[in-house]
């Protein structure tokens, strides 16, 4: 079957003007304003942190390494919901943890981490300090990764644990630094 040349010029000059009339977004889903002065990207977290951590250079095999992890909240809003831990060196395993009163600890998938009961104004700091027994047969050097991981908890999900923000796929941001500790003899 045959088309008048008319009939396709027409189609031919519908068809785009169509195709973005569907993409195009109505007006009443345009972005709202953020409030002046806070300006918070999709990707940024509500708090995120400035890390010190204190740990000796050199251990002998068999002894103890204390982490001091600090931890200074630099905003742009309250920390309520963070952690502060990380990923142990290999061979090594924990003695003890000091950190302040109601603070709960636990091994998880991605390391070591301890809630504190604390919620950080910008500009305070939480600190805990994490003590481990490398074994006697350690060799080379005793590499941690220690700092904060800090969570947007959505409203309601303030009870929820660590292993259901990862079923419910809610995102993580880790603010860590690498520690290495020389095993000498």
């Amino acid at each position: 079957m045959r088309h008048p040349i008319s009939k396709i010029a027409a189609l031919a000059l519908v068809a785009p003007l169509a195709g973005t009339m569907l993409l195009a977004t109505p007006a009443s889903a345009a972005p709202t304003k953020a409030p002046a002065g806070v300006v918070k990207k999709a990707d940024d977290p509500y708090s995120s942190f400035d890390i010190k951590i204190l740990a000796p250079k050199k251990v002998r095999a068999g002894g103890k390494i204390t982490y001091r992890i600090k931890a200074t909240n630099k905003g742009p809003y309250l920390a309520d919901s963070f952690w502060t831990g990380g990923v142990l060196p290999k061979g090594a395993t924990l003695s003890r943890v000091y950190a302040p009163k109601g603070t709960e600890c636990g091994n998880y998938e991605d390391g070591f981490w301890c809630i504190t009961p604390n919620a950080l104004e910008i500009g305070d700091s939480d600190s805990i300090d994490i003590v481990v027994k490398l074994s006697r047969k350690a060799r080379g050097t005793a590499t941690a990764l220690l700092g904060v991981d800090t969570v947007d908890l959505p409203q309601g999900a303030e009870t929820l644990n660590r292993d259901e923000f990862e079923r419910m796929g809610i995102k993580h941001w880790y603010f860590v630094k690498k520690v290495k500790t020389k095993i000498v003899r």
